[in-house]
């Protein structure tokens, strides 16, 4: 019996072109008529997500892999966790050197040091607002996520970054163009039993859906594991269920497929 779907959006919900299918949509109001209630897990700030959550009658996610944890159409927080300024400007200043695309996330904006090509293709996405800067000390406060992009599969620096700050930062990858870095301890898998405290969740009841690395941790805390079909392998192999590509709007099926164990 599930009770709810935490589900991811980028390449799981949406498609690769961050297009929300239709039959995805109906499956989602489907399953609310049948009492599943959805939790969106992302990368996403609250902006970011708020009109997948209106497309789709959602009121909780988990956003920045697990920094903000709350009602994104609401604006109001459950849980905040952000990375010391400190080491947040260490990591600016390591990726202003290595000529990588940064991006500074506060929950209301973008800023960044240089705005761009690669960085405004990142914020149109999510149809967020970016500010560029030119010193490093203009970097407002204390950021939830940077996020860091490249235009190719292999190098752009991200080993280096990994390499020097993993001790310090928990760092991981939505898809290859995007390294995000968020507190020491964030990840979905930790806000999923935040939330679930919160809201009297059983584990044992709760459905994931994932494609990424980022999605590991999220998808190993739920009872029932599902993915598409363009996870990466390592969450294919224990996935109970993978249903078709995102493109092919394959949430669809993975939600007929959970509807179906409710019998």
């Amino acid at each position: 019996m599930i009770s709810t779907l935490f589900s991811d959006v980028d390449r799981t919900l949406l498609t690769t072109d961050y297009a929300l299918p239709e039959p995805v949509v109906r499956g989602f109001a489907d399953a609310r008529k049948r009492g599943i209630q959805a939790v969106l897990a992302t990368a996403r700030s609250p902006n970011g997500v708020a009109p997948i959550c209106r497309a789709l009658g959602i009121d909780y996610a988990i956003c920045f892999n697990g920094g903000w944890i709350g009602r994104p159409l609401e604006q109001a927080a459950i849980s905040e966790a952000k990375i010391a300024r400190r080491i947040a400007l260490s990591v600016m200043a390591e990726t202003r050197r290595l000529g990588i695309a940064s991006m500074w996330y506060r929950d209301d904006a973008i800023f960044t040091l240089d705005n761009s090509p690669l960085v405004r293709r990142e914020a149109e996405i999510t149809g967020e607002s970016v500010f560029e800067v030119v010193d490093l000390n203009d970097l407002p406060g204390q950021p939830f996520k940077i996020m860091c992009a490249r235009p190719l599969p292999e190098g752009g620096g991200f080993d280096a970054l990994r390499a020097r700050f993993s001790p310090l930062c928990e760092m991981t990858g939505s898809n290859w163009r995007l390294l995000e870095i968020t507190p020491t301890g964030v990840s979905k898998g930790t806000a999923a039993r935040q939330i679930a405290d919160h809201l009297k969740l059983d584990p044992r009841f709760c459905a994931a859906a994932g494609d990424a690395e980022n999605d590991l941790s999220l998808l190993r805390w739920a009872g029932t594991p599902v993915t598409v079909a363009n996870a990466i392998i390592e969450i294919r192999d224990f996935a109970h269920f993978i249903g078709p590509h995102a493109d092919e709007g394959g949430m669809a099926v993975v939600l007929d497929w959970l509807m179906a164990r409710m019998h």
